[in-house]
């Protein structure tokens, strides 16, 4: 008995319907202004945490000459801890010129233990634009006054860091392959649409994660169905840009 085709669904895949979904995505910049006026208590309720941290097993493998997949892993994840240590550094400047008198911000170690999915570069570029936004201003930095200075340090950030091209072609892969699953595309029409509608704001998304952020990204994007896919893969950037930099709350 024969049943007749699976009708597909009407998802207005055609590539122009689809450049003019992606052109109006919205790529929100990290905001900071809400930290510098303090709704995100830096300290006054600080958590207790341990000094004593797991150390590194320093111990180089002479037996084996060139780096091995173990020291190159360690050498990132130390590239990672030193990019988030910038960031605390800036926080608790910030903790500490509202708190005069005192010496150490409480929840020092609890953000340096945080995992986020912000590339290094993204932790110390947002650091060091905070940072000179916080040196170059005089009085309480809990104000509507320095959070407009401090606000565009998100955006600067991901400008700063943006992939290259080259960088973005898995993730346009993964998304014309998921597009090809509902109508019939030319991968390399596909790519060149996307490439264009979507690529600034990918390059920024892309460049402002670590590993761990970036496979999150994919991954998202190879579960997109076929309807709204403009909204659907900024749903997938926007969440995970939000979630970039450690916050006290």
């Amino acid at each position: 008995m024969s049943h007749p085709p699976t009708p597909r669904p009407a998802s207005a895949l055609s590539l122009s319907a689809l450049a003019l979904s992606l052109g109006a995505l919205s790529l929100g910049a990290l905001s900071l202004g809400a930290l510098s006026l303090g709704a995100l208590s830096l300290g006054c309720a600080s958590a207790a945490s341990s000094d004593a941290r797991p150390a590194a097993d320093a111990r180089a493998n002479t037996t084996t000459p060139g780096p091995k997949p173990a020291s190159i892993a360690l050498g990132a994840h130390q590239e990672q801890r030193d990019a988030q240590h910038a960031w605390c550094g800036y926080l608790q400047d910030l903790y500490l010129r509202a708190a005069p008198g005192v010496a150490r911000w409480p929840r020092f170690e609890q953000c340096l233990d945080a995992r986020t999915m912000a590339s290094p570069s993204m932790l110390r570029e947002t650091a060091h634009c905070s940072s000179r936004a916080l040196a170059s201003f005089t009085g309480d930095p809990f104000t509507i006054a320095y959070a407009a200075e401090v606000s565009r340090c998100g955006s600067h950030a991901l400008d700063a860091v943006a992939a290259s091209a080259p960088d973005l072609v898995p993730y346009l892969a993964t998304i014309c392959s998921r597009i090809s699953a509902c109508d019939a595309v030319d991968h390399a029409e596909c790519r060149d649409t996307l490439e264009d509608a979507l690529g600034p704001h990918l390059r920024r998304a892309v460049g402002a994660m670590n590993e761990r952020g970036r496979t999150e990204l994919r991954t998202c994007f190879s579960a997109v169905s076929c309807t709204d896919l403009g909204d659907q893969l900024n749903a997938c950037i926007e969440p995970l840009l939000d979630s970039l930099l450690w916050l006290p709350g």
